[in-house]
């Protein structure tokens, strides 16, 4: 279900000028040519050499922006592309996936938005593991990320807030591989992290 909602996002020409803030450019294609559309779409680092990803709240969401492509706006072409469709897209790598541990991650912060944001600089977010949302204050947080360069990982994320504040959480890699252990057969993710069950 996770990866269902991605989609990678490729602006042609290479010489668009769009392409120096491609997430500005795909939100307003979108409130342009496309705004019965559901909105609520979140703009992630790119991956697999794509200008931008997209995560959409819902897999329904992605196919029905796949349906509506092409995407033509001044003068330049926003292509979606589904996870395990972008071999004949790919203009740079992410190759690898990394399990981290957010120590004394912030209750305020984990939200799904809030940590991919924080974790945005060095990779993006393939999954949260579920039990962190009722874990208490300053619990553990496990993601799995992909992306480019193991040696972007930091030590340290900070967390600034609006008032000033900073929040330091330590980051661990728990462990690290190659995104082609982390595909089915069809090419599609496969999650590491079990939905949580429910109660009897």
């Amino acid at each position: 279900y996770f990866a269902k909602r991605f989609a990678y996002a490729y602006i042609t020409p290479a010489t668009a000028p769009c392409r120096a803030d491609p997430g500005a450019f795909i939100r307003r294609v979108f409130r342009t040519l496309a705004l019965d559309l559901p909105q609520s779409f979140e703009l992630l680092p790119p991956g697999h050499g794509a200008d931008a990803t997209v995560r959409f709240r819902t897999p329904d969401d992605r196919e029905a922006a796949m349906r509506r492509q092409p995407f033509e706006l001044d003068g330049a072409t926003v292509k979606l592309v589904r996870e395990g469709e972008t071999s004949n897209c790919s203009r740079a790598r992410n190759d690898y996936i990394a399990h981290v541990a957010l120590r004394d991650y912030p209750v305020e912060q984990r939200t799904e938005k809030e940590i991919g944001a924080n974790c945005a600089r060095f990779g993006f977010v393939r999954e949260i593991d579920p039990a962190c949302f009722t874990a208490p204050d300053l619990a553990t947080v496990h993601v799995v990320l992909q992306l480019g360069q193991p040696r972007e990982i930091p030590h340290e994320v900070r967390i600034r807030y609006h008032g000033g504040s900073t929040s330091v959480v330590p980051v661990e890699i728990v462990r690290l591989w190659d995104h082609a252990h982390s595909s089915d057969a069809d090419g599609q993710y496969v999650p590491l992290f079990q939905a949580p069950t429910a109660a009897a």
